[in-house]
């Protein structure tokens, strides 16, 4: 059976019984005994189904999971003989290279793999057998319509409906497991109608603000809360995987209105995962790393393959921190050679469209007459060897605390303009410099009024730079020219801003002080506010929040000890 293939029945079917996954599955090889396994898990959970259904009301439920699991029987059936047949006309030299030996070995891991083998298994089954496999597709078709018969009876409870939406959105992507993009369309559609039942926003509304009503029915509203989150990490993860347009966490269509905001089951999944009574299944939201090791936000910046780059402020080393979780150390730069080095350290950070590193240091030599500081240069190739250094004689290093020489107090903050220019402004500076991709300064201005040290370009070349109050967002021409404001809304403060170049939005994330509390705040290519949505509370970090970008469309708000993707 396809990898793929066995991975959508295990998540699917898992839901029906608020798993995101089956772990039993999850723990299982590749090869035929792993079939079996999980063909004897997805059965065993479709047969408990109609244990939990009594009742005429719910007839349609009933008829809804009895064609489900026809479809998956033979769905099984199907799967077993194209991997029979295949074998009968398979040259006998190639019938050990498994189910993806036709797929080009070039084609890396991720996304576009998953498409293919799933399109190759879907394939093989429509040449080999083709009649049970459009049997299974009509059972998947008849479930699909019998549970929304039971999503729209409006007598059923809400614990019923939720379980009919869970089987909808089950059945309908079996249904379409040859077509991916048109469940995921149909899917999407229903969650919206899902989360604008009264009930479902009303139960969120609850279970996150509490009052006397969260103290009834609290088991019942655990459940029912997880079943939603779920069907959102199935439909999230589906659509990341075989989606023809990107997919992201701020855009997620499934939001759920409640009495105070809006919330985004996949942007805000912290909120309801970090609760004890979820226990340990929604510990990993989607596109979320928990790292082991405390990084500096604002040295961090996000490439092209949606690795982060980051540096280490109090040493010279670059690392690479991966989509997988994993990080390696990828370049530890050398000293100046000009005098004895008594200190030094990473002050910025930035990757450019090609994935060059621009690395910024402020380092602290000893000659015979005196100390110097200085600040230095060095670009690194996308593999990160040293592609040239220079110093930056013109940037001087200005102290922002008295007695205090350590490169935690000289922020430098680097934004790669779309013509390789380096942008750049620094703690207790109030010019920007413009300087050219080996770091010769071209020209220098002062902007409107300078805030805390973040930059930006906008989908119109434009340097974004927070006001001096951190209240709005001044856009610079290169040359200098204020352009236009945007206004944040009351009460927040700018800590980042950047441009998602895929959906052409311009996001700022903010921090309000009397929710204390981090949020995003999308604006259009024209700077009209569009969303205002909550990303975190502020759990006593050290250093604040960053939030990267990269042309090619990864997104990324970096935290001391997480990443997120949006």
């Amino acid at each position: 059976m396809s990898s793929t293939v066995t991975s959508i029945l295990s998540s699917t079917v898992g839901l029906l019984w608020n798993k995101a996954r089956d772990s039993t599955a999850a723990k299982l090889k590749d090869g035929d005994v792993a079939d079996a396994k999980v063909r004897e898990i997805v059965v065993r959970e479709l047969n408990d189904i109609k244990t939990k259904l009594d009742g005429l009301s719910r007839k349609d439920l009933l008829s809804s999971s009895r064609f489900l699991k026809e479809g998956v029987d033979l769905l099984y059936v199907s799967l077993d003989k194209s991997k029979l047949e295949q074998k009968a006309v398979m040259d006998p030299t190639q019938q050990d290279r498994g189910e993806t030996s036709g797929m080009s070995s070039g084609v890396d891991s991720g996304i576009l793999s998953e498409a293919l083998e799933l399109s190759h298994a879907m394939g093989k089954m429509k040449i080999y057998s083709d009649k049970e496999f459009e049997s299974a597709k009509e059972r998947f078709k008849d479930a699909r319509k019998r549970a929304t018969d039971a999503f729209c009876n409006e007598a059923l409870n809400i614990n019923d409906r939720i379980f009919a939406a869970k089987l909808r959105v089950v059945s309908e992507i079996l249904e379409c497991l040859d077509s991916p993009q048109t469940a995921i369309t149909g899917c999407l559609s229903f969650l919206q109608d899902l989360h604008s039942l009264p009930a479902v926003c009303e139960m969120f509304d609850v279970y996150l603000n509490g009052g006397v009503k969260s103290l009834l029915g609290k088991a019942e509203r655990v459940e029912n809360v997880k079943s939603v989150i779920l069907i959102n990490y199935v439909l999230f993860n589906l659509k990341s995987k075989f989606s023809r347009r990107f997919t992201d966490r701020l855009t997620w269509p499934g939001i759920i209105e409640l009495t105070d905001r809006t919330f985004n089951p996949i942007l805000d999944w912290q909120e309801v995962s970090t609760r004890k009574s979820m226990g340990n299944e929604l510990g990993q939201a989607p596109k979320r790393l928990i790292l082991d090791d405390a990084i500096r936000p604002r040295l961090s910046a996000v490439d092209s393959h949606g690795n982060v780059v980051v540096g280490e402020c109090g040493k010279c080393n670059i690392n690479v921190i991966q989509r997988t979780g994993e990080t390696k150390v990828v370049h530890e730069l050398p000293d100046c050679g000009e005098g004895k080095v008594i200190d030094q350290g990473i002050v910025g950070l930035a990757v450019d469209k090609n994935n060059n590193v621009y690395v910024v240091r402020w380092v602290k030599t000893h000659t015979e007459n005196c100390d110097v500081e200085c600040y230095v240069l060095n670009v690194l190739d996308e593999n990160y060897n040293v592609k040239h250094r220079c110093r930056f004689d013109f940037l001087q290093v200005t102290i922002t605390i008295p007695y205090v020489t350590s490169p935690y107090f000289h922020v430098v903050w680097i934004t790669i303009h779309t013509n390789n220019n380096m942008i750049m402004i620094k703690n207790g500076d109030s010019n920007v410099y413009v300087c050219d991709n080996v770091g010769q300064l071209k020209h220098k201005f002062e902007p409107h009024s300078v805030g805390i040290p973040w930059l930006g370009i906008s989908n119109k070349d434009e340097i974004m730079i927070p006001s001096h109050d951190g209240t709005a967002v001044h856009f610079h021409s290169e040359e200098g020219n204020l352009k236009s404001t945007v206004q944040l809304p009351e009460g927040h403060r700018v800590l980042g801003v950047a441009l998602h170049h895929v959906i052409c939005k311009i996001i700022v994330l903010t921090f309000v002080r009397d929710k204390d509390s981090y949020f995003l705040v999308c604006y259009t290519e024209t700077g009209e506010l569009e969303t205002s949505t909550l990303f975190s509370e502020d759990d006593d970090i050290k250093w604040s929040p960053s939030i990267t970008s990269h042309p090619s469309g990864p997104v990324a708000v970096v935290r001391e000890k997480t990443i997120t993707f949006i």
